[in-house]
């Protein structure tokens, strides 16, 4: 079992560097590709194996198959540019039937000042007022134990995008003669599909995904991943202590493909300390992070928070908090 992991790991690295090589396709709602929550941005977003917290449903939906009671997970990220991500998910395990989630995202990109070319003014062009751009998506998914160790999972949602209204000049002599309003909005229904094993070997898991898979140009994305408990196959005697590994390579269809490490250590299953790396990007690469769950009168209440070096945009900072009834 051991070469059979490692040949797989080696053939997957293999074919994911040789074929990083043009980018493909032209894709829209680019907000769909940031990564969602702390403890999987800290694990540079290989999360496509990490099962049972209710962040899953943005990597894999197969993996909310294991939430077990009632959840909600809050997520903030400050993004580049004073951008702001929120999302949320709320999930219900409801025995055999299976999980339910409702989730979403919101962006908020603040005010900005429209201006439009104008020749005759003296800074070249003419304030127009303040507007604002807004993208957000609302998702409902269903996740069900087939076994005891393979799962399946998908979402429907709801994407809508409005970059604002662009207004239009044409110049006749020295006076408008046309003038044009165009607003840019968009919607859409995508779905996500995922599958979830549990090899049963030193916690060997497997994961694959299919996200936003729509009839427009979304950033459609095929996601395989897997991770492994490195203390069951090194240090099985010590307790209290896990030491996981996770990998994931991404098929993207409007980049080349790319690759996803992490690395997290678990004391006592409540305390975190996560790291992780980010291949074939522009500009995000390291990734840390940690984590904390608390027992409060039987309720469990979970922080965490995640760092990720930008390169030129400098850095990109997320928190997560959840509670498990």
């Amino acid at each position: 079992m051991k070469r059979i992991f490692l040949i797989a790991f080696i053939v997957s690295f293999a074919a994911v560097n040789g074929f990083a090589v043009n980018k493909v396709e032209q894709s829209k709602m680019q907000f769909l590709k940031i990564g969602v929550g702390a403890r999987a941005a800290a694990l540079g977003d290989a999360y496509t194996a990490i099962a049972g917290e209710p962040n899953s449903i943005f990597f894999n939906p197969a993996g909310c198959a294991f939430i077990e009671g009632l959840n909600v997970e809050f997520n903030s990220t400050d993004w580049i540019a004073d951008i702001k991500h929120l999302s949320g998910v709320i999930s219900y395990h409801w025995g055999n039937i299976g999980t339910f989630t409702l989730d979403f995202i919101d962006m908020n990109y603040g005010s900005m000042t429209r201006t439009v070319v104008d020749a005759h003014a003296w800074e070249g062009y003419n304030e127009m007022g303040d507007f604002s751009v807004d993208e957000y998506s609302v998702g409902f998914g269903y996740a069900k134990n087939l076994t005891d160790r393979f799962a399946v999972g998908a979402q429907v949602k709801y994407i809508y995008q409005n970059l604002g209204q662009t207004e239009t000049w044409w110049y006749v002599g020295t006076e408008f003669e046309q003038y044009k309003k165009l607003d840019n909005k968009d919607e859409v229904m995508a779905f996500d599909f995922g599958t979830y094993y549990d090899a049963g070997f030193k916690g060997l898991k497997i994961g694959m995904a299919i996200q936003n898979f729509a009839n427009k140009a979304l950033p459609l994305t095929f996601r395989f991943g897997i991770s492994v408990e490195l203390n069951q196959i090194f240090f099985p005697s010590i307790k209290n202590h896990v030491l996981r590994f996770a990998w994931d390579g991404l098929h993207p269809k409007d980049y080349s493909e790319r690759m996803h490490f992490g690395l997290e250590y678990v004391f006592k299953g409540n305390y975190f300390l996560r790291a992780g790396y980010k291949y074939n990007y522009d500009e995000e690469d390291l990734t840390a992070g940690a984590g904390l769950i608390v027992n409060i009168k039987g309720m469990g209440v979970q922080f965490g928070y995640a760092f990720t070096k930008f390169g030129v945009f400098g850095s990109v900072n997320r928190f997560t908090i959840g509670l498990n009834y």
